[in-house]
């Protein structure tokens, strides 16, 4: 029964990583997009027995200063909140669109400025559609464009 329980667990969550790898295939298509702007804040979580406790956000500068110097927030984790906003072209029409993005961190661990260029994937249907890139398009090599797109 218990087997059964797992079973069933596990085909559900292949199809569901199934689903979305066929979609993000048939669907999207890789291309660079220019950041116009990058809006980093974070905020501070802490854990303390069953009680846990979230700050506003902050810009992070003043989120390391309390983390380690405040007593109420003294050895908090650090999260970031990131929204980019770029500029690209989409496969749709072929114009330029504007879109954003909000991360819990940079794409490939690097930090962005406006005019940077960076890898997202853009709907082949919907010209205004566009989602991240994840660890399976990075790991597969997928997160390259194919040909210029800005």
């Amino acid at each position: 029964m218990r087997l059964g329980l797992y079973g069933v667990i596990a085909i559900a969550v292949a199809s569901f990583y199934v689903y979305g790898e066929l979609d993000k295939r048939l669907n999207f298509r890789p291309i660079d997009a220019r950041v116009s702007s990058v809006k980093e804040q974070c905020y501070m979580e802490k854990t303390e027995g069953a009680r846990s406790s979230t700050s506003d956000l902050l810009p992070c500068e003043l989120t390391e200063l309390l983390a380690r110097h405040h007593p109420k927030w003294l050895g908090a984790d650090i999260k970031h909140k990131i929204e980019i906003r770029f500029a690209y072209i989409s496969p749709v029409d072929g114009a330029a669109h504007e879109s954003d993005l909000q991360l819990a961190a940079y794409p490939d661990n690097r930090q962005l400025s406006s005019g940077d260029i960076f890898p997202v994937q853009a709907s082949r249907k919907e010209a205004n559609r566009t989602r991240a890139n994840d660890w399976v398009d990075r790991w597969r090599g997928r997160h390259a464009p194919q040909r210029a797109s800005i």
